[in-house]
């Protein structure tokens, strides 16, 4: 048995507090540079072939060191960083996980008090991960979410009983079944978490960490996965067109492309980024940062002016200049909210009136057509659009999902080539009529009349949804309310 609560630093320096230190993950007992770079050259080689990964850090290099000392039939028994679930860097611990591993227990917290760690010297989210060493794939793993960390032992002994007899009777309720929620945990007459019996995918994030009501996590699958709607109540799915954003558009480049500078100083993007000025009409428009008063309607424009940087010789002027021209030939009119803080801001995807630029806060996503764009901006900021951002967002920090753009490759959303040229030029004339109406943060969703006007209009006119549906207390407003009360969403807020 190998039991473990590893730190997490990164040994990347991108982080403010570490900007002048080469490696923190070797920073420690005032060890020098050049200590530093040793330690991270035999760490390369140490962990060669492993499921380390640089950007996932120590705690990676510690499920590797764990997985390496574990005989057949040895449990496993790791504190990890919450990024294991979804982060892109933990792919290779993802994928060794479930082919050596069985009986494979993930837990996480959901954070009704704002907690969302077991450890209690971090602000980070974190899981406990528990597998028996079998040798042999597994396609399944029990998912458990509590709505906080035990505060006692004896607490945590319960909740590990109830948890051993669930995987023991091999009967509990499965991701893939209608949404009614998971198996419940109780403390007494309390209910302190959900558990679920959930397939794990062969590449890609996991998604079951900080979900308080499995239902939600039910409706996300159904439509990720089986291109169907399938709502609380609702009697039986209803066939939507998902596809990846890949398929259907182009995306643009991150910040570091746009304005970056690579490790030895030379010019990795070609322009800087300078404050807009009133009044001026800037040649290279960006949508840089977030600022969530201007952003609650679906149309807001730049906020800052792309530069060209000036090189000294022309040969590297000439470079810039084309690099300019790649990076401005992402414009778009829709851009897709990378950094989502859901009890303050309202847009998972926003249009600008002129194609601009991408930036640190947003990403660009070029369509074949405005009206493409258009439909695609109303879907991703409607109910359903938003459970598709919140089911595949990291939630590692309180209140907040990212997206980063190699998971937007995959990010499955409404198929808008699939619509046909009626339903097309439909989407557009709402998005024309409901684009200036000012909504609600996310955590506010079920209070928001804009934004349930958006839906009955985009589900109704568009996609065809029946009535029974869309009415106030129907399913979808049953989702509403189930989804905006999500710690992982409002935080402790009542």
């Amino acid at each position: 048995m190998v039991i473990m609560n590893p730190p997490f630093t990164r040994p990347t320096n991108h982080e403010g507090r570490h900007e002048n230190v080469p490696n923190p993950m070797f920073a420690a007992f005032g060890s020098s540079a050049v200590d530093q770079k040793k330690m991270a050259t035999q760490t390369k080689q140490l962990t060669s072939g492993t499921v380390a990964h640089g950007n996932a850090g120590q705690a990676s290099i510690f499920l590797g060191l764990a997985d390496r000392k574990l005989k057949d039939d040895g449990i496993l028994a790791l504190v990890m960083p919450l990024t294991l679930i979804t982060g892109d860097s933990w792919e290779k611990c993802r994928v060794h996980l479930r082919k050596a591993y069985d009986d494979l227990i993930i837990i996480s917290i959901s954070g009704r008090d704002n907690v969302v760690s077991f450890s209690a010297d971090t602000g980070m989210g974190d899981c406990l991960v528990i597998g028996r060493r079998s040798g042999s794939q597994r396609s399944r793993a029990t998912f458990v979410v509590l709505n906080e960390s035990p505060r006692t032992t004896l607490a945590s002994q319960a909740i590990v009983r109830q948890i051993r007899e669930m995987v023991r009777k091999s009967n509990m309720r499965r991701l893939e079944d209608p949404p009614n929620g998971g198996e419940a945990i109780y403390m007494g007459n309390e209910i302190v978490g959900q558990a679920i019996d959930a397939p794990l995918p062969a590449t890609g994030s996991w998604k079951l960490a900080r979900i308080s009501d499995l239902s939600l996590a039910r409706t996300a699958f159904q439509m990720a996965e089986n291109n169907q709607i399938w709502l609380p109540i609702q009697k039986k799915p209803l066939h939507i067109a998902i596809s990846a954003v890949s398929k259907i558009g182009k995306i643009g480049p991150i910040d570091r492309d746009i304005n970056g500078t690579n490790p030895d100083g030379s010019i990795r993007g070609p322009l800087e980024i300078r404050q807009l000025r009133s009044g001026v009409v800037p040649t290279y428009p960006v949508l840089w940062a977030h600022e969530a008063d201007r952003e609650r309607t679906l149309v807001f424009e730049a906020d800052r002016e792309g530069v060209p940087r000036h090189a000294r010789y022309s040969d590297s002027q000439n470079v810039i200049n084309l690099k300019t021209t790649k990076v401005f030939q992402t414009a778009s009119h829709c851009h897709f909210n990378r950094d989502f803080q859901f009890d303050a801001q309202s847009t998972a995807m926003q249009f600008t009136k002129r194609k601009t630029i991408g930036g640190r806060a947003w990403i660009a996503i070029r369509l074949a057509t405005v009206d493409h764009e258009k439909a695609l901006v109303l879907w991703g900021n409607s109910t359903l659009g938003l459970l598709m951002y919140w089911w595949h967002s990291s939630k590692q920090q309180r209140r907040r999902g990212s997206i980063l753009k190699s998971a937007l490759q995959t990010f499955p959303i409404l198929d808008v080539t699939a619509l046909s040229p009626a339903q097309l030029q439909s989407a557009a004339k709402i998005f024309d009529e409901t684009c200036l109406l000012p909504l609600k943060p996310l955590h506010e969703l079920d209070i928001d009349e804009n934004r349930k006007l958006l839906d009955r209009r985009f589900y109704g006119e568009v996609l065809g949804l029946p009535d029974a549906i869309l009415a106030d207390g129907g399913p979808l407003d049953i989702l509403r309310q189930k989804l905006c009360r999500e710690p992982s969403i409002r935080g402790s807020k009542k």
